[in-house]
C-alpha cells in the first residue's frame, strides 16, 4: 500500500494537489503498480496468477478559495469522492466494476454517482492500455496553467482510453477523454478532450537528473449534428517542461526548471479577444520528508488554457468585459504530508498568487484525507 501512495504522490506532483488516488490499473499491472525496474527478456507478464481484488478509495478535502483576481472569483469546497471497486483478472488483463460518488458538504444530494467499469491490458511490460472510466486528469501529470489539479474534485470521472507507456529513459501518456455525447439534434455540445504526455528522463540513480516532459492537449466543443447555437470551438494548449532534479541526500530534492507554454484556437478564434498566445513559467521546488514546496513566475502574453487554473488567463471566467493581454503572477506553495498507517495520507496545502500588475494576492489553503484500504485473493 506504501509503494501505491507513493506512486500516486509522484504522478501528482504534489499529494496537496487532491489527487484522484482510485485507478483499476494499480491492479497488479506491472510498471504501474509502483514497479521502476525493466527488463529488455520480460516481453509479456506471467498471466497465470489470477485474483480478485476488493477495494474501497476516498479522499476527504476542504480548499478555500480566497481569489480576488478579475479572472476567477473566491469559492470553497468541501466533501469527498469515494469509488468502492471489485477487480478480477491477472498481470495480463483485468476488469474493474463499482461506482464513484461525489458529494458536497451542504448539499442534500450527491453531485453525482456514476457506475464505474474499466478494461485493463498489459499488452507488453512496457505497454498499457485501459479503456472505460480512467484514472483521472491526476494521471496526465501535467502543470496547474495546463490542467487544474482542482478538477479531481469537480468533475466528472474520465471516460474513453488511455494509453501509457514505460521505457528506460521515456515515459508516455496518451489519452481521449469523451466528456459529452450528443444524438441528432440535440441542443447541447458534443464535448471531448484529447492529449498527449511525454517524459524523457536521464540518470534516475545519480545525484543530479534531468527530465523533459512535453504535454499536448486538445479539446473541441460542438458536433455537426447538434443544434447547439454557439460557435464550434477546437483549442490546443502545449507545454514543454525541461528541468534539472539535484538530490544532495538520499531525503532532499531540489528542482529547477521552466514552463514554456502556447495556446492556439484553431477553430472558434473569434470568442476570445485572441486566437493564440504564450507564456513562460520558472519554478524551484523542494521536496524532503513531510514536506513540499515551491516558488515560480509565470509571465503570459494571451494566454488561456480552457482546463488551466483561471488565475492564468488573460480573461475572466465570469466577466465577458475584462481582458489582459499579459499576465505576471508570483506563485508559492508549500504543503505538509504524512501517512497514515498502510492505507491513508494526510496532507495540509496552501497556496499563493501574487499579481504584479495590480497587486492583488489570490490564495488557497485546505487539507485532504486520503484512505485506499483493499485486500487481493489469489486463486
Amino acid at each position: 500500500m506504501a509503494a501505491l501512495l507513493a506512486e500516486v504522490g509522484a504522478a501528482a506532483q504534489s499529494v496537496s494537489d487532491f489527487t484522484d488516488l482510485v485507478s483499476p490499473d494499480r491492479f497488479k499491472v506491472g510498471y504501474f503498480d509502483g514497479r521502476d525496474e525493466y527488463d529488455e527478456d520480460d516481453d509479456y507478464y506471467d498471466s497465470s496468477d489470477f485474483g480478485v481484488k476488493a477495494q474501497a478509495d476516498g479522499v476527504f478535502f476542504f480548499k478555500n478559495n480566497e481569489y480576488f483576481a478579475n479572472t476567477v472569483e473566491g469559492y470553497t469546497l468541501v466533501g469527498y469522492k469515494i469509488r468502492p471497486t471489485v477487480t478480477v483478472g491477472t498481470n495480463l488483463f483485468s476488469i474493474s466494476a463499482g461506482f464513484q460518488a461525489l458529494r458536497y458538504g451542504g448539499l442534500d444530494d450527491a453531485h453525482y454517482v456514476r457506475p464505474f467499469f474499466a478494461a485493463n491490458w498489459q499488452a507488453l511490460s512496457w505497454l498499457n492500455l485501459q479503456m472505460g472510466f480512467l484514472p483521472g486528469p491526476a494521471s496526465h501529470q501535467l502543470c496547474e496553467a495546463i490542467e487544474d489539479p482542482e478538477l479531481e474534485l469537480t468533475e466528472k470521472p474520465e471516460f474513453g482510453a488511455q494509453i501509457r507507456v514505460k521505457r528506460p529513459h521515456l515515459d508516455a501518456d496518451v489519452w481521449l477523454n469523451w466528456r459529452q455525447l450528443i444524438f441528432k439534434g440535440d441542443s447541447i455540445p458534443e464535448r471531448f478532450s484529447a492529449g498527449l504526455k511525454v517524459n524523457v528522463h536521464a540518470g534516475d540513480s545519480c545525484t543530479v537528473r534531468f527530465r523533459m516532459p512535453a504535454g499536448l492537449i486538445f479539446e473541441h466543443i460542438g458536433g455537426q449534428i447538434s443544434d447547439y447555437p454557439d460557435t464550434l470551438q477546437s483549442l490546443a494548449n502545449l507545454s514543454l517542461e525541461p528541468r534539472v532534479i539535484f538530490r544532495p541526500t538520499r531525503r532532499l530534492n531540489l528542482s529547477l526548471g521552466v514552463n514554456i507554454l502556447a495556446f492556439h484556437a484553431m477553430a472558434g478564434s473569434d470568442v476570445r479577444p485572441f486566437a493564440d498566445g504564450w507564456a513562460i513559467q520558472p519554478e524551484l521546488k523542494v521536496e524532503a520528508p513531510h514536506f513540499l514546496g515551491g516558488v515560480g513566475f509565470f509571465h503570459g502574453k494571451d494566454y488561456y488554457a480552457m482546463r488551466g487554473n483561471p488565475l492564468f488567463w488573460s480573461i475572466s471566467n465570469y466577466d465577458d468585459t475584462f481582458y489582459s493581454d499579459e499576465r505576471q503572477l508570483l506563485s508559492i506553495e508549500a504543503s505538509f504530508v504524512t501517512d497514515i498507517g498502510r492505507w491513508g495520507r494526510f496532507s495540509l496545502d496552501f497556496r499563493g498568487y501574487h499579481n504584479v500588475t495590480d497587486s492583488n494576492f489570490d490564495y488557497s489553503y485546505g487539507m485532504t484525507l486520503v484512505v485506499s484500504p483493499g485486500r487481493i485473493f489469489n486463486f
